[in-house]
C-alpha cells in the first residue's frame, strides 16, 4: 500500500507541475499538503484521517474542471484512510 501511495503522489505532484488552467493558489494548496503527506510518512503519530480530509476538502473547487487530477487526489485520500498512519 505504501508504494501505491508514494506512486500516487508522485503522479499527483507531476499533475499539479503541468496543468495550466488551476489556479496558483489552489495549485500551491495541493503542493504542501502532498509535500506534509510525504514527509509525515515514517511518522508515527499522524491523524491520516485529518490529513485525507484537507486534501480532498482542497479539491472541491477544481472538482468539475480537472475530473483526474480530483480522482488522483480521491485514491490518495483513501489509502491513506485504510493505511490508518
Amino acid at each position: 500500500m505504501r508504494n501505491e501511495l508514494e506512486e500516487a503522489l508522485r503522479q499527483l505532484h507531476t499533475a499539479l507541475e503541468s496543468i495550466e488552467t488551476l489556479e496558483p493558489d489552489e495549485a500551491e494548496r495541493l503542493r504542501r499538503a502532498v509535500a506534509e503527506i510525504s514527509g509525515t510518512l515514517d511518522e508515527q503519530e499522524v491523524d491520516s484521517a485529518t490529513l485525507a480530509k484537507r486534501l480532498q476538502e482542497q479539491t472541491d473547487a477544481f472538482q468539475e474542471s480537472h475530473p483526474v487530477l480530483t480522482q488522483t487526489v480521491g485514491r490518495i485520500a483513501d489509502m491513506l484512510a485504510q493505511m490508518g498512519i
